[in-house]
């Protein structure tokens, strides 16, 4: 290489800080690269999110409550007779829900969603209203206003209107439009009527739902004993949230999975009134079943450009040992021209993943820059043995990044290990090099721009 600086054409340290240089500026191309993965990205999401805006979102169910609305008269200070009025909300003693959801991936152009039709049935028993506890004892309760919300986060995905059976009476739920608790969704509601028979206790109900969603459906247990059975088809389940199944059998054909939670770390009572202090804590108690998909391609190529710098660092670092250990000469120009081909690696993987996935892409990408390298350098370094080391170096990184995308609980452990072990590779293949040698200056004419000398 012919470096403009006199009586410095052959210096290592010069050759060592343009290196350095070109790094840098390749880091423009890969900034440029990473604005385009993450553009991808946006648009990938905007078309996830129209899939769900028109089958239904992630579903939360969270309840059923029975509310059930109290009066008295009292005389206030100026003598006057006055009515107040207080909601009386009673959670379930017990609740049992059963759910079955039949998955399927929906695509619009080459973006992919998973999308559920869930079967829930909540069964269970509410208790009568403890009027001491709630400071009701002088109230008469208005049960041709009471009634039993059921909340949803996305209620419009319900395929069918569901029906609640308390006692011995049947009601349709309707949209309420007003908020339970401030954390949970807007409720859907139904009549309770006066579910207790004489001399009874409890309340038995029963409520058969079929909603629909995508990614995810989870729970909020609010009973003081919730028991939670889920089945599914889906093969690759991600358990979620603050309690994890007490058992749960995984295979190729789906999953089954079994939560029981008691009610004593719960965020409510088991009755209060609307003057109550409620704990808002609810949404840490949620679990339930993320509908798992491989790591986005969008991610995994941004995780993967993370490692560019190294790529382009160690094949910089071959050819500048090619000069110094094979008395060769290149110009930084035919150095930039590896780094382009090495940035250009990113944009060929993400391409070639969007349509055939991103192991073969990585493959078909690979390949591609390291022909065109390795083939670059048999033309620039004259011989077919500087390519095919160039070729090993590039194959072996390609693995190395490979591996380390796969291996996502040991990622940072292989990086540092890979890290470590081309340092070392490095430091050996040049422990004999007298650097202070190479950094005097050449001969003023004579040299060739590339080629063994």
């Amino acid at each position: 290489m012919q470096l403009s600086i006199p009586g410095a054409r052959r210096s290592a340290s010069i050759k060592a800080m343009t290196i350095a240089l070109l790094i840098l500026v390749l880091l423009i191309p890969m900034s440029m690269i990473n604005g385009v993965v993450r553009d991808r990205s946006s648009v990938h999401e905007h078309a996830r999110g129209d899939i769900k805006r028109s089958w239904g979102s992630e579903q939360l169910i969270a309840g059923p409550i029975l509310a059930v609305p109290y009066s008295w008269t009292r005389t206030n200070s100026h003598g006057q007779e006055v009515t107040e009025r207080r909601h009386a909300y009673v959670l379930p003693t017990r609740l049992d829900i059963e759910s079955h959801t039949t998955p399927e991936v929906r695509q619009r152009g080459l973006h992919k969603v998973p999308i559920y039709t869930a079967t829930v049935a909540l069964r269970g028993s509410f208790p009568r209203p403890d009027v001491r506890k709630l400071d009701l004892v002088e109230a008469e309760p208005d049960w041709s206003k009471a009634f039993v919300a059921l909340s949803i986060s996305d209620a419009r995905a319900i395929a069918e209107t569901p029906s609640v059976v308390l006692g011995d009476r049947s009601s349709r739920f309707a949209a309420s439009g007003t908020r339970l608790l401030g954390e949970l969704p807007t409720p859907i509601v139904a009549a309770s009527g006066q579910p207790f028979a004489e001399g009874k206790d409890s309340a038995d109900f029963a409520i058969d739902l079929r909603v629909k969603g995508s990614d995810a459906l989870r729970f909020l247990p609010l009973a003081d004993t919730t028991l939670v059975t889920m089945t599914s088809t889906w093969p690759n389940p991600s358990f979620v949230g603050n309690y994890l199944p007490e058992t749960h059998d995984i295979s190729d054909d789906g999953f089954a999975a079994e939560w029981r939670i008691a009610g004593l770390g719960r965020a409510l009572p088991s009755q209060w009134t609307s003057r109550s202090e409620v704990g808002n804590a609810l949404t840490p108690q949620v679990f339930g079943v993320t509908f798992y998909m491989p790591v986005s391609l969008y991610q995994v190529t941004l995780r993967a450009s993370k490692y560019a710098v190294l790529f382009i660092g160690l094949s910089f670092v071959a050819y500048f040992l090619f000069e110094i250990l094979g008395n060769y000469r290149l110009h930084p120009l035919q150095y930039l021209l590896v780094g382009f081909a090495n940035a250009l690696f990113y944009l060929l993987l993400l391409s070639f993943a969007e349509h055939v996935g991103f192991g073969l892409a990585y493959l078909l990408s690979a390949m591609a820059s390291t022909t065109l390298i390795a083939g670059y350098s048999a033309a620039v370094l004259k011989g077919r043995r500087a390519s095919m080391i160039m070729a090993s170096v590039l194959g072996l990184l390609y693995a190395f990044l490979y591996m380390t995308l796969k291996a996502e609980s040991y990622a940072l452990l292989v990086g540092a290990i890979g890290l470590w072990a081309a340092l070392a590779a490095v430091m050996w293949t040049t422990r004999r090099i007298d650097w202070y040698a190479h950094s005097s200056p050449g001969p003023p004419s004579g040299d060739r721009q590339s080629g063994p000398v």
